[in-house]
């Protein structure tokens, strides 16, 4: 290969990396990292800097390995943005009482009212005074809001 050449092919690779890598988000970027599944539930994940690019690279990943490539569905539901590696959706989580006072914390969920719910679930399932039950929307917090 000639000095030319080598050059050629030495400034080739120096424009076409950014180019590649520009769409391609870091462990600790700004990301949205989107989910496909098809009716067996088997699910495929993309990210990208932008939205509508996750998604459809999910959707092109479901469509071209899946057993039931007719049947995979891509929603702007299931993807979610982070920022720093951090996730930005809501992840609430609220606390039941009994009567003496004991807390039964619900797990994470995306909206209020099922932490809510799942909380006096929760409640009612472990207490030894379930009919005593009660949940106070006061209690409820979103642990992913910044203080």
């Amino acid at each position: 290969m000639s000095v030319g050449a080598r050059m050629r092919f030495f400034f080739f690779f120096l424009l076409i990396i950014p180019v590649v890598h520009a769409d391609t988000p870091g462990p600790s970027g700004n990301y949205w990292q989107c989910i496909t599944e098809d009716s067996t539930n088997k699910r495929w994940v993309a990210q990208s800097v932008y939205q509508l690019t996750a998604i459809n690279k999910a959707f092109d990943h479901c469509k071209k390995n899946s057993a039931y490539p007719n049947t995979c569905k891509a929603s702007k539901a299931n993807c979610e943005y982070f920022i720093l590696g951090r996730t930005t959706r809501p992840m609430w989580q609220c606390t039941a009482l009994d009567f003496h006072a004991n807390p039964w914390n619900s797990n994470l969920y995306r909206t209020m009212d099922d932490a809510a719910l799942a909380a006096k679930a929760y409640c009612l399932d472990n207490s030894s005074v379930p009919a005593t039950c009660y949940i106070n929307m006061i209690t409820c917090k979103n642990l992913n809001k910044p203080d």
